[in-house]
């Protein structure tokens, strides 16, 4: 049974890559930003319905599109239901790809990769959907719009999104693997990603009299310093935690000292309980630094996204449906996680489920560059795990009762 399944998912796979291919080719040249994807969404809805799905539903937490597919395989009806994500928008970037399908829109590219995690989905939804016969429960495609600015998510699942999913899984475009690879592990896979911002208001005065003045330069710079002795000097070394200060705004002359300065950043950490110490830890440096230089603060702080932590059970089976599509040399188990964040983690918390990275090549520029390009050698392998990856998940009946 396997061995026709296997058979029957990469016979699909052959013929649908073409258009795949063409559609990446699409989503590419019209990239959106996030909160502004409405030509992708919509572009999005017209090709899965297009493939018959059961259900296609636009203007889920936004641009969100979801599709339906219900298996006809006996006991279907009262089998589960996997669901499957991609992310829709892009950066602004302008791209410096010299391709035929580069960006058509001046400032606005696909840098994350984005064009092929939708692609690889709606190719997996053309496989699964010609298969309808063999799936013994229900798949859900979810398009989520806004990834990147993190919200798309939590809109997406606040609108029943997740309602029913009984596991889910996504994969992420990666330069640090070969074409043909994919990186997986179970425990957190990408960091929580919180924001700061620090408000310093001094005295301002003449350069040349800075007595006269209360300097918020001076005091943001030794803020900036000091909030890296939070991860050096107080929290334990073997717990990551990452403080940046990324944007530092002071004055708008050469010889006046201003009155104000702000501050703003992000915080980035592995583990949940460590997360929630976080506010107090940053404010008492704020506090204390602006108390000795007698300056005056505002600070606030938001809790973003969550730690991605990726359920051992579906690692497992990822590693498993690796194995036997692309070899056991091909699944790299990833010693470490990444500190980046990712909304996926919001799935997460209503469903188990996992993220893997999928090889885009090492000689691939990084990503969020302008050259970054997901490439079309990644599309059939995507494909190929996200279909027998649901297919088992839906066939393996222990793992889906309860195995969880």
């Amino acid at each position: 049974m396997l061995d026709s399944v296997h058979q029957a998912i990469q016979g699909q796979i052959e013929r649908v890559l073409p258009e795949v291919t063409q559609w990446r080719h699409h989503l590419h040249q019209n990239p959106e930003l996030s909160y502004q994807e409405e030509a992708t969404s919509q572009w999005i809805a017209q090709t899965l319905r297009r493939l018959s799905l059961d259900e296609v539903r636009e203007g889920v937490g936004g641009f969100g599109v979801i599709g339906s597919l219900r298996g006809t395989a006996e006991g279907a009806a009262d089998g589960p239901t996997f669901a499957l994500r991609a992310d829709m928008d892009a950066l602004p970037i302008q791209e410096e790809n010299e391709i035929p399908y580069r960006s058509c829109r001046d400032g606005v590219m696909h840098a994350c990769g984005h064009d092929g995690h939708m692609a690889t989905l709606l190719g997996a939804a053309m496989v699964l959907s010609a298969l309808r016969p063999l799936l013994r429960g229900t798949i859900r495609f979810i398009f989520q719009p806004a990834e990147e600015v993190a919200g798309g998510a939590e809109r997406m699942c606040a609108d029943g999104a997740m309602e029913g999913v009984d596991a889910i899984a996504a994969l992420h475009g990666w330069p640090g693997l070969e074409v043909g690879q994919i990186g997986v592990r179970s425990g957190p896979m990408m960091a929580s990603a919180d924001t700061f911002d620090i408000v310093i208001e001094g005295r301002g005065a003449h350069a040349a009299m800075p007595h006269s003045a209360v300097d918020p330069v001076v005091v943001g710079a030794q803020i900036t310093l000091a909030l890296q002795t939070l991860a050096s000097r107080e929290i334990n070394p073997i717990e990551p935690v990452v403080v940046t200060v990324a944007q530092f705004h002071a004055g708008t002359a050469y010889n006046v000292i201003p009155g104000k300065a702000t501050l703003q950043g992000t915080v980035r950490c592995l583990d949940p309980e460590l997360r929630k110490t976080m506010p107090e830890r940053l404010e008492r440096v704020v506090a204390g630094i602006c108390s000795a230089l007698r300056a005056k603060y505002r600070f606030t702080y938001d809790f973003g996204t969550p730690v991605t932590n990726n359920h051992p059970a579906i690692v497992h089976l990822i590693e498993e449906v690796g194995r036997e599509l692309l070899g056991p040399q091909n699944v790299i188990t990833l010693e470490a996680p990444s500190m980046g964040a990712e909304d996926f983690a919001i799935y997460l918390q209503h469903a188990p489920g996992a993220m893997f990275r999928l090889g885009v090549g090492k000689q691939v520029t990084p990503l969020h560059t302008p050259t970054y390009d997901f490439g079309d050698a990644p599309l059939p392998y995507g494909i190929g795990v996200f279909c027998h990856l649901a297919f088992r998940y839906l066939q393996d009946a222990p793992l889906s009762a309860g195995g969880l």
